[in-house]
């Protein structure tokens, strides 16, 4: 029901406040989801994952803007099309509200993180990246990470960016995480974890 598209890095599949006549389904690369003015990245989505689905199904405009983090394939599907294939197919429509369900939780669970410490917030941000497949694994264990500093920020809330900065300098010192330009290095995701889970400290 649908046909192929692909973008490079950066380039948008959706902007926040268009009529939403499609859904896509990730099937290689990674997507951001950013929201509001200044931007805050609220999830990464990668293989398998739906994005743009909801304004699909309800006919609203978007929510929010869908950019690729890397260089994306993914399914188009026409907003019509995606709905009566849902009709058709109810398990699959019983997924996708399941999907939703869980995409809900994740967004009260991020509520709720944004109370935590600047360090922390980072720590699981970063633990969660490093996870999802979206950087590149090094023959020593590291995972490089295409992303800024302001990319972290946004994800964290973009008025945090010098409290992330200090919290990124903490971080190379303990020989944790390294920096480039527009990218990022995690040393030691075992740290990272520790401190997004309360275990250890920043500094």
């Amino acid at each position: 029901i649908g046909h192929t598209i692909r973008r490079s890095a950066g380039n948008a599949f959706m902007l926040e406040g268009e009529d939403g006549d499609f859904a896509l389904l990730i099937r290689k690369g990674h997507v951001k989801v950013v929201v509001g003015r200044p931007p805050r990245i609220v999830a990464v989505r990668g293989p398998g994952d739906m994005v743009g689905e909801m304004a699909a199904i309800r006919r609203m405009p978007r929510s929010a803007s869908v950019f690729a983090f890397d260089d994306v394939e993914a399914l188009y599907l026409p907003a019509t099309r995606w709905l009566q294939f849902l009709y058709d197919h109810p398990r699959a429509m019983h997924a996708q509200w399941a999907a939703q369900a869980e995409r809900t939780d994740q967004a009260t669970r991020k509520i709720v993180e944004s109370e935590l410490a600047v360090g922390q917030q980072l720590a699981k941000a970063l633990s969660e990246l490093a996870d999802s497949g979206i950087g590149e694994h090094t023959s020593e264990g590291a995972v490089e990470l295409r992303l800024s500093q302001q990319d972290l920020a946004a994800m964290i809330g973009a008025k945090k960016l010098d409290s992330v900065k200090k919290v990124i300098r903490l971080l190379k010192a303990a020989g944790t995480i390294a920096t480039g330009r527009q990218q990022i290095t995690v040393l030691d995701l075992a740290v990272l974890r520790g401190i997004a889970n309360g275990e250890l400290a920043v500094f």
